[in-house]
């Protein structure tokens, strides 16, 4: 031992007195007079030490060496070092680096990322995640622990200054000494760094002779604390045997393996130091109470064992942290729900249900609230927290001609006029002569009961009691008049429905409602007015009043308006508005053109559009015609608009909504919604829609304008484009009307394809080839095809049907751009035992009746 020691002093007197006394000249010398370029790592930290004793940053040191002349790029390496030199220390103080072989921290990485993705509703599961912001990091610029033991591998600083200033770099041997210069060794294995300075301060006493009278001072602190080598085993994502400072703690273990799985324990994780059980880890307590004393310091050779769980329930509904949580023996609902952090402001306290398994069955009961504290819950239950039903206890509703209409709580031996004071009283406009309590029964009917306010506050209505969700309804006098009402149409601006007030005028409703527009006639308005009880008759049903409107305006403004009176404002019958048809396709100037007169027909349209083209199939033109026959509502649809009303209604006459509005929406909103599930469930027809395709389809191929058409709106209508051109004015030369859209296709040479057919498709168009032939080329006809049902729809829309004479099928003749559609055959019911027996009797019969005439 003595030879080492020698071999150490030796050592240091080479090679540790000429780092030292460059070490001493740094401490000397002035920041500004060090040459940065020149530093080593070592030497960069001693520096930065320095700097930051002064208060100076790194980027005070990077103006003191661009003031030396140091050129940008000199500057640039300056800053790496730096960089490096921090970057060194959190590595060896952090746990940034756990594995060291190259080829198993890729594989390492790659497993922590996949396990960044996991999720898990167990509690305390996400804690230790990779991708958590909690790394449990040691800070390595805070205060060394008093309490952290020193062992070999850990760099020392200790700084002397005082009466006497000196500052050392040691590591701590693999024999526990440290070796200083002019004191030798001191062993500082296995004592704490409190301990170790007073260790220290005794040695350097006898050379630096301040220490002991308070003239020099000592500071002792761990620069690079040493590697420990821990197990982390059991249920972790990777378990394995790690490198990792000292400095750090078992969540730093748990961490670097990648956190727990969804089987582990959070309650009871084990560590091990020299084969014996030297802490109980439980998580919850840090979670929850943010107690860390059993978060023990790692030193070399410690196993950590993350067990599995043992009792897991999970709990859910109105509480604030739902999940699952692990639970020891002993512990009680009550301790479960301080885990998940208590209940949520809505959730009903009084009870708690519970699923359990018992005895291979699903069982539920209830917990009362005086039995959380004893409760003690068995591996597997779920627990379900309740939200308070939205049930009013005290609750009154004032609504109407009130100042202040709300909600109000209910106090023993409330009244109606105490309800209307605790709404500020009744506005001035309130119908004094009645006014509705609306009263929710038990079985959540309501009911009416009808009251007078005339001698409001003194009269009788303090005897009528309130009860909880009543509902006060004072009716307004601007509420009784504001279905009075005026309508204007016809040839005004803007005609509608306007709100009556007195003595309103003809002349003014006129220009309410925007002036006259250009299609008016000049001379009269017509009033239609209701006709008075007075002057009711069998014969008159109203009375009808004609205004010149070429008159002076001071007799438009005498005519006087009444409540209900409808004004019709003429149209100019010599007034027409241009009408315009579109031509689209092979014609020479396709677009839009303006109907010049009534007896506009086709002719006349194609040659003002300069003709057809050379390669126009005039058999393939089509006339596409705005439908005149929509579909008509459905009952089905028409239920569903009357419950959308009715819903619309409800919402904005209650703003605040009683038990039994709210029972009387969600069935309306239940057989809504079922409606429309009715309705989504029609199915089309194939040969509506394979109409619906084919004008679109015509329209993609042709109309520049295609877009702006809506297909449900219009229909096709099949021309002879050929005999029109020929014989102008003949019955094929349809009159052409607003909106009609001319297509004019280029040669097709294709015919399509579609319904029950093995492979719907389209074929190239052959000359002479008939309909098998196609009906070959797409696979023949599928099993639920109706043969006898396939038809053909030509270019220009006209459609041939097949007909059958006997057992033979006479199917249509194909042209270029037709489209052969094969129909399903009707869906048939199962045969009844009635109908089998029929059958067989009548074949019976026949073969009986062929038996005899043999």
């Amino acid at each position: 031992m003595k030879k080492i020691h020698c071999f150490y002093i030796l050592f240091f007197l080479f090679f540790g007195i000429t780092n030292n006394s460059f070490s001493q000249d740094l401490i000397d010398k002035d920041l500004s007079e060090i040459n940065f370029l020149e530093l080593n790592s070592s030497q960069i930290d001693l520096v930065l030490r320095r700097a930051s004793s002064k208060g100076l940053t790194q980027l005070d040191l990077i103006k003191i060496a661009e003031s030396q002349g140091l050129s940008n790029e000199e500057i640039q390496k300056l800053k790496t070092k730096f960089q490096n030199s921090a970057e060194l220390k959190r590595i060896g103080s952090n746990n940034s680096s756990p594995i060291e072989n190259s080829r198993l921290r890729e594989q390492y990485e790659e497993e922590m990322k996949v396990i960044s993705e996991t999720d898990s509703d167990i509690f305390g599961f996400n804690i230790f995640k990779p991708n958590s912001l909690l790394t449990f990091q040691s800070n390595i610029n805070g205060v060394t622990p008093v309490d952290y033991v020193l062992g070999p591998g850990d760099n020392l600083y200790v700084d002397i200054f005082g009466e006497s200033e000196s500052y050392f770099n040691v590591q701590i041997s693999p024999e526990g000494e440290a070796i200083f210069e002019n004191i030798g060794p001191v062993n500082l294995n296995g004592i704490t760094v409190k301990n170790a300075k007073i260790r220290l301060v005794s040695r350097f006493s006898s050379i630096y002779t301040g220490l002991l009278q308070n003239r020099t001072f000592m500071n002792v602190s761990v620069g690079n604390p040493r590697k420990v080598q821990i197990n982390v085993v059991g249920e972790v994502n990777i378990p394995g045997t790690y490198n990792l400072s000292a400095l750090n703690t078992v969540y730093n273990a748990i961490y670097a393996a990648g956190g727990i799985n969804e089987n582990a324990t959070l309650r009871d994780i084990k560590v091990f130091r020299n084969n014996k059980l030297v802490s109980n880890v439980d998580i919850y307590k840090y979670l929850k109470y943010g107690k860390n004393t059993s978060n023990v310091r790692l030193e070399n050779n410690d196993l950590i064992l993350v067990g599995p769980y043992t009792d897991r329930v999970s709990i859910e509904g109105e509480i604030k942290i739902p999940g699952k949580f692990e639970l020891k023996k002993g512990e009680t609902l009550n301790d479960l729900l301080s885990y998940a952090g208590g209940f949520k402001e809505r959730a009903y306290t009084n009870a708690i249900k519970v699923e359990r398994v018992n005895e291979g069955e699903l069982m539920v009961f209830d917990v009362k609230k005086d039995d959380f504290v004893l409760f003690k819950p068995k591996s597997g239950d779920n627990f379900s927290i309740e939200k308070v039903q939205e049930k009013y206890k005290n609750r009154i509703i004032v609504e109407g001609a009130v100042q202040r209409p709300g909600v109000f709580s209910l106090t023993k031996g409330m009244t109606v006029n105490d309800a209307i004071a605790k709404a500020d009283g009744l506005k001035s406009d309130a119908f004094l002569d009645r006014a509705y309590i609306t009263r929710t029964n038990k079985d959540f009917s309501t009911s009416k009961i009808s009251f007078s306010l005339s001698k409001y506050p003194d009269g009788n209505n303090s005897s009528i009691d309130l009860v909880k969700e009543d509902v006060v309804t004072i009716i307004s006098k601007s509420d009784l008049n504001k279905d009075e009402f005026i309508s204007i149409v016809g040839e005004v601006k803007n005609p509608g429905v306007y709100p009556y007030s007195k003595n309103i005028s003809l002349y003014d409703l006129i220009l309410i409602a925007g002036g006259y527009n250009s299609k008016a006639i000049s001379d009269k308005v017509e009033i239609t007015r209701r006709i008075s009880e007075n002057s009711l008759s069998e014969n008159n049903i109203s009375e009808i009043i004609e205004v010149n409107i070429s008159e002076r305006v001071e007799n438009l403004t005498e005519m006087k308006l009444e409540p209900f009176d409808e004004i019709i404002v003429r149209r100019n019958p010599n007034f027409y508005s241009q009408k315009f048809v579109v031509v689209e396709g092979q014609i020479r100037y396709p677009g839009k053109y303006a109907i010049s007169s009534f007896d506009d027909k086709i002719s006349t349209l194609v040659n003002r559009g300069g003709g057809v083209k050379n390669f126009a199939y005039l058999k393939g033109a089509t006339l596409i015609r705005k439908s005149e026959i929509f579909e008509e509502e459905s009952e089905k649809f028409k239920e569903i608009n009357s419950l959308i009303d009715l819903r619309k209604k409800l919402n904005k006459d209650s703003k605040i909504q009683t038990e039994s509005n709210k029972i009387l929406l969600n069935k309306i909103n239940s057989n809504i919604e079922n409606l429309e599930i009715q309705k989504d469930e029609k199915v089309k027809d194939i040969s509506n829609f394979a109409k619906t395709e084919r004008i679109n389809d015509i329209l993609k191929r042709n109309s520049l304008n295609g877009e702006d058409i809506t297909i449900g709106q219009y229909e096709a209508i099949g021309i002879n484009l050929e005999e029109i051109l020929k014989n102008p004015g003949s019955e094929s030369d349809l009159l052409i009307e607003e909106g009609d859209i001319l297509i004019i296709p280029k040669k097709q040479e294709t015919v399509r394809l579609r319904g029950k057919l093995l492979y719907p498709n389209t074929v190239r168009y052959k000359e002479n080839k008939t309909l098998k032939y196609y009906i070959n080329s797409a696979g023949g006809f599928d099993t639920k095809a109706k043969r006898s049902g396939t038809y053909v729809v030509y270019a220009n829309g006209d459609v041939s049907r097949t007909k059958k004479l006997l057992f033979f099928n006479f199917y249509p003749k194909v042209e270029p751009g037709s489209e052969i559609i094969v129909p399903a055959k009707s869906i048939k019911g199962a045969l009844g035992v009635n109908q089998i027996l029929n059958y067989t009797t009548g074949l019976a019969t026949l073969i009986l009746a062929i038996t005899q005439i043999k």
